[in-house]
């Protein structure tokens, strides 16, 4: 039996009623969520930007309250150096060509610029801590306090190992010292700020982080000649703050306006990496420098490195220790007979692990002190006394 087919007329009306009865509650139903949503929207609390505790500041308004009121703290304190050196300059063809090759030698005139902060002030007479770098050699030093007045500076002690040196000027009026921070307090990526002179542009002010704590065995490249020798830094603060030639030798400091570094070196090969040395291990050289001008730095006459699986297997030595990689002619070590290869295993029957442990032990011991190695060489123990001696300016390089 076939069922009968509906007429196209009926069939085309039931398909516009169905379709105008699913739009009709389709807006029923997004008019009822629209309004629920918008409601619980509204119940919630207005986004704000982050306000400080007290004050109703936001706290990048505290921030650079913060620094504002560090800058004025401390900036009337940091001065710009100038030292000036008066020499003679070899003319190197003179030997081969003679009078012809003009004057035998001839006077020339060598300036250097850099930065230092007031950290000790007695009456009209006042202390500048700065880099021995910036004063190298200078047979005149200049001082310009932050006011723009200019006073003549007396070395008061420089020691080129460090780079630490303290000027003396005299005057009236003269500002404030520095207060001096803790730098063994310091935390990565606390907030830090450098105040110094760079390129002579008085009263700069960078901002940063301290990147990294305890960086180790940082060179600061020299001629040896002219200018300083090369300088070997044994612990530096790394830090964002952008540090330029003349900022050597400037306060880096806290947001409390505390002093917690001295400005020293940048790494040239990159941009926001600069070093300062901790003030913590900077005060006491500094101490020392003002009381008795010079620092005597004992010294055994070695080159080490700490071993590894490649020289313990080269010198088939199993334990603990560091190796000597050159013996410097003529030094304590040279005197008692230390050799290459040497591996020294214990300091005054202490056992050593690294070159900084041995660097350490020597420079708590003074100059004419006898220290006791006990020293590994081709399958042996025996025991080297070495007569320690200071260490001069300058020393070959390994």
């Amino acid at each position: 039996m076939n069922v009968p087919s509906s007429s196209p007329t009926r069939t085309a009306l039931g398909i516009l009623f169905v379709g105008l009865l699913g739009v009709l509650i389709g807006a029923i139903v997004v008019a009822w969520t629209s309004g629920k949503i918008f409601k619980e929207a509204s119940s919630l609390p207005a986004i704000q930007p982050a306000v400080a505790a007290s004050g109703g500041h936001t706290l990048a308004d505290q921030l650079q309250s913060q620094v504002i009121a560090a800058v004025k703290r401390v900036e009337p304190s940091v001065v710009l150096i100038k030292s000036t050196l008066h020499g003679q300059q070899i003319n190197p063809f003179y030997e081969m060509f003679g009078p012809e090759a003009g004057p035998q030698s001839q006077p020339f005139i060598a300036n250097a610029s850099g930065s230092g902060f007031i950290i000790k002030r007695t009456g009209d007479t006042a202390y500048v801590a700065t880099n021995a770098h910036v004063i190298f050699n200078a047979d005149s030093i200049e001082v310009q306090l932050a006011d723009g007045r200019k006073v003549s500076a007396e070395r008061a002690g420089s020691d080129i190992r460090t780079d630490l040196a303290i000027l003396k000027i005299t005057g009236s009026n003269l500002p404030a010292p520095l207060p001096l921070g803790d730098s063994n307090g310091l935390q990565q990526g606390q907030f830090v700020l450098a105040l110094g002179e760079p390129e002579s542009f008085q009263n700069s002010v960078s901002f940063g982080i301290v990147s990294a704590l305890h960086r180790h065995e940082i060179t600061a490249s020299g001629d040896g000649s002219i200018g300083p020798p090369p300088i070997h830094y044994a612990d530096l603060l790394q830090t964002t703050a952008p540090i330029n030639p003349g900022n050597s030798g400037g306060p880096l400091v806290t947001l409390d306006g505390q002093v917690v570094g001295i400005t020293a070196v940048v790494d040239p090969r990159a941009q926001n990496i600069g070093f300062a040395i901790p003030i913590s291990s900077a005060q006491p050289v500094l101490a020392e420098l003002e009381l008795h001008h010079a620092i005597s730095h004992p010294y055994i006459g070695v080159y080490m490195e700490s071993l590894n699986p490649q020289i313990s297997n080269y010198l088939k030595y199993r334990g603990n220790g560091v190796v000597v990689v050159n013996v410097i002619q003529g030094s304590p070590a040279d005197k008692a007979g230390l050799q290459q290869g040497d591996v020294i295993v214990e300091l005054n029957h202490q056992k050593v692990a690294s070159p900084e442990d041995i660097s350490k032990a020597v420079a708590a011991q003074k100059i004419g002190d006898r220290v006791s190695l006990l020293v590994w060489r081709g399958g042996n123990l025996q025991p080297v006394d070495v007569t320690l001696a200071n260490q001069p300016d300058s020393v070959p390089q390994s």
